[in-house]
């Protein structure tokens, strides 16, 4: 039985990405080992529900939990941030900008080389050393997921050593797979000689919601999503919004984690409160059956980054299968998308809370092109978008990196 190891610098429940492979490939007949660090606190319930289900897939946790060893956690940000003041001066001996990037380097190295696989598969940018050294160690082939742009994700000169430790293992790698066009072709243009594969952020087609048309007049349901409702995420620009359609029923519904100064930073700008709803985070399974009470789903990306503009994140995908129609502000990457697939969603320029105003009262008034959108939406999810389609290509790259000597 051939045996891959997935590493990441996160946890699973926190990374639907790599647990999408991790178990596709175990249900495909591969020993799947996946080796994650324990950061984010919030997931564990959700975790052990995942481990519960996928027992043949072998789970192991490295590094120090920050609640229950909260010790070993605090000696793990002193070293990080140790290795953030000398990394420059080592010049990334020593692995010293893994180091400076992730809490826990050192633990995933040494853990993934305990385990002789024929492939292994890196997510998040903290990995990728731990995966090099492992499949060099056993002879092994390497490859890595590059959900983001990662290089572009922060702006010079703070993304030195992300450029500095891509320069050194994406030529090293056998194969890396990409989460959109954009990212790819970026990638590509740097380094010439890789093979890239774009694998998009798409969903089973277990989780399709029939979509059911809005034959209500008088109402517009909103929804948005991620692990951390935060900052320069663009949900401020669509209050304003809402605000410039006060007459108007139309809700906004967030899901997520979010502090608390945040939470009454965003109820501020409303003129009612009403019309912001918070909800708690759930597990991956049961975020499409909540998408698919509303009628658009937002994504609200802000193109102040490279990676921002490139990326097409799980929203949209999930938005698809839940049956909502899109709602997208106009990076590129999201342009491109609406582009193609045409009839599934609108775009609003980034920022600008009087255009999307705009839009939201023409999806209010005209329920034939929202209910239009969100057949067309489930349709797409349905035929094309779906991890059905989209996990063959990634398993047909899996067998031809192993077979590839």
């Amino acid at each position: 039985m051939q045996k891959i190891v997935i590493i990441t610098s996160g946890q699973p429940s926190a990374n639907p990405r790599a647990v999408k492979e991790a178990t596709l490939l175990f249900q495909k007949g591969y020993k799947v080992t996946f080796i994650y660090c324990p950061i984010s606190p919030w997931v564990d319930e959700f975790d052990k529900n995942l481990f519960k289900e996928f027992t043949g897939i072998r789970w192991i946790s490295v590094g120090y939990h920050p609640e229950k060893n909260k010790i070993g956690f605090l000696y793990a940000r002193v070293r990080k941030k140790y290795f953030s003041f000398v990394a420059p001066l080592l010049c990334n001996r020593f692995d010293a900008n893994i180091k400076a990037t992730v809490l826990f380097a050192q633990e995933l190295a040494n853990e993934a080389q305990k385990h002789k696989a024929n492939l292994y598969i890196g997510h998040n940018l903290g990995a990728i050393a731990a995966t090099y050294k492992a499949a060099n160690k056993h002879e092994a082939r390497a490859a890595f997921d590059a959900e983001d742009f990662h290089r572009g994700e922060i702006k010079a000169p703070l993304n030195a050593i992300i450029i500095s430790i891509e320069n050194t293992y994406f030529p090293l790698m056998n194969y890396c797979t990409v989460a959109s066009p954009l990212i790819g072709q970026a990638y590509q243009q740097l380094f010439p000689s890789q093979i890239f594969t774009v694998i998009n952020n798409v969903f089973s087609v277990k989780y399709l919601k029939k979509s059911s048309a809005h034959k209500e007049s008088n109402s517009l349901s909103l929804f948005w999503f991620s692990q951390f409702i935060g900052v320069n995420r663009g949900i401020e620009t669509v209050l304003q919004a809402i605000n410039e359609c006060n007459e108007l029923d139309i809700k906004l519904h967030l899901l997520g984690n979010v502090q608390t100064g945040y939470k009454n930073q965003l109820l501020s700008i409303l003129y009612d409160k009403e019309k912001l709803v918070f909800i708690e985070p759930l597990p991956l399974s049961d975020i499409f059956n909540t998408a698919a009470k509303y009628d658009v789903g937002l994504a609200t990306e802000v193109p102040d980054t490279a990676n921002r503009n490139f990326c097409l994140t799980n929203k949209i995908f999930t938005y698809l299968l839940a049956g909502n129609a899109l709602v997208l502000s106009n990076t590129q990457a999201q342009s491109n998308f609406v582009e193609k697939y045409e009839g599934v969603g609108l775009l609003y320029q980034s920022g600008n809370s009087k255009a999307l105003a705009e839009l939201l009262k023409n999806l209010y008034h005209n329920k034939a092109l929202l209910n239009n959108m969100k057949a067309n939406a489930a349709n797409l999810a349905k035929t094309t978008l779906n991890w059905e389609t989209e996990g063959e290509l990634f398993v047909n790259v899996v067998k031809m990196a192993i077979l590839r000597k």
